[in-house]
């Protein structure tokens, strides 16, 4: 037999996960000052060099050489209310701190050079031990509560480094083209299995804008999927592994032999496509120190169908009766997700720019596919921020953000032990930005 038991097969391949703070796995905060009208008109606007994220073209409209450096701190409440008897166990606190920096180097009066370094996806998801449901299962013997099989610790890191130019073709017209050179770290850990592996790959961002008159401003950008083949191990823990056997059948006198024969690390490997994204975004003049600004963020979350691992774990057990799941395979059908957003713009006549903006953020999933892993809801952000300008050369972005989550409810049943409850999330996130041209 081979132990399927969705335990293994399931549990293994737990790589996509994800927070309150932004669907799928994605992070958000890559500018303080585009959070500020919650990224409403990020990607049309030349505010900073933190602009070149959202749209290569923006690079266009920086004439004076500048770096930004932003910086978030994002604290992430979020709890486990199980249907019925519970385990002890819920969420350990988690503080991300998030960083990027940004370079724009004018070459002429229309060509300008960018540089981006920043993390665009990653997490960190932390359970206690004995979460979830009191576990009244078949695997009730190797897990007291259900939540453990699903997962207990999820650490996903990316790093990007996109050099861009930007070029003013017309007085209307802004063009811009960027590589993206990006390493991911993953370490995704279970009752039942562990996956660890890296990779590096490359894409590319192609964006425009367009001012048909003064007060009127359009752009759009796209950037590409990024296809990774990750290398790694994974671990088949004994607990796993025995549930399985035990769930498959095997009597429980050949379970310790079997287990010792199949349990351990393995190398293994599998093949990841992260997002592409298409940008919308405009800008509107209503007088000459106020904007209105609208944005539309689609994210190609759909590409995370499934995950299918290959590993060398392909001994036997009971006389060639039961085998480790290869290849061990995990069904996301994640869903694309849109985000709307729209903020006002207003300079005073101290140079002081006060931000406002609300956004309307789609989730990956429904209860119908909602992995433990990444408890994704849709969300509303209510942010504010300012700018001030110290020095002729100086200015400094703040901004605040509240994420309003929608509870997401969960039903798993796939792993020997039922997962039945909701989740309550929300996050608050504040950010600092300096701007310095030389």
């Amino acid at each position: 037999m081979k132990i399927r038991g969705a335990l293994i097969a399931g549990s293994v391949l737990s790589l996509a996960s994800g927070t309150a703070a932004a669907s799928g796995f994605g992070v958000s905060y890559q500018s303080v000052s585009a959070m500020g009208t919650a990224y409403a008109g990020s990607a049309v606007l030349s505010e900073d060099a933190t602009n070149q994220w959202y749209n290569p073209a923006t690079l266009a409209g920086l004439n004076t050489a500048e770096v930004s450096i932003a910086a978030h701190q994002v604290w992430i409440d979020t709890t486990f209310e199980a249907n019925g008897a519970s385990g002890p166990g819920d969420f350990e606190d988690v503080e991300p701190f998030v960083g990027s920096a940004f370079l724009a180097m004018p070459f002429n009066d229309r060509v300008t050079f960018g540089l981006g370094i920043n993390a665009p996806y990653g997490t960190k998801i932390e359970y206690e031990d004995n979460w979830g449901n009191a576990n009244g299962g078949p695997s009730s013997a190797f897990f007291p509560t259900t939540g453990d099989p699903y997962a207990q610790t999820s650490d996903v890191q990316t790093i990007n480094i996109n050099p861009a130019v930007g070029i003013q073709i017309t007085d209307n017209l802004r063009l811009g083209a960027g590589v993206n050179y990006q390493q991911i770290d993953a370490d995704i850990e279970n009752a039942a299995t562990r996956l660890e592996g890296d990779d590096d790959a490359f894409g590319w961002n192609l964006g425009l804008t367009y001012s048909p008159d003064d007060s009127n401003h359009f752009g759009v950008a796209y950037r590409s999927e990024i296809s990774y083949d990750i290398d790694g191990d994974i671990t088949f823990k004994p607990a796993g592994v025995a549930a399985s056997l035990a769930g498959a059948g095997v009597p429980p006198a050949a379970i310790p032999g079997a287990t010792a024969a199949l349990a351990g690390q393995y190398s293994g490997k599998t093949s990841l496509d992260l997002p592409a994204v298409l940008q919308l975004s405009y800008a509107g003049d209503l007088t000459d120190r106020t904007q209105l600004l609208l944005g539309v963020e689609r994210t190609d979350w759909s590409s995370l169908d499934r995950l299918v691992i290959e590993h060398d774990g392909t001994q036997t057990a009971l006389g060639g009766a039961a085998s480790l799941p290869n290849p061990a395979i995990e069904e996301f059908n994640w869903e694309d997700t849109t985000r709307y957003s729209a903020g006002v713009r207003h300079t005073l006549q101290n140079d002081t720019v006060l931000r406002f903006g609300l956004a309307k953020e789609e989730s990956t999933q429904s209860s119908d596919n909602r992995s433990a892993i990444s408890p994704d809801s849709d969300r509303v952000w209510a942010t504010i921020g300012a700018g001030f300008k110290p020095a002729d050369n100086l200015s400094i972005d703040v901004a605040y953000a509240h994420i309003f989550v929608d509870d997401a409810d969960i039903y798993k049943d796939s792993r020997g032990a039922v997962l039945d409850g909701t989740y309550e999330l929300d996050a608050n996130v504040i950010g600092a930005q300096l701007n310095y041209q030389f």
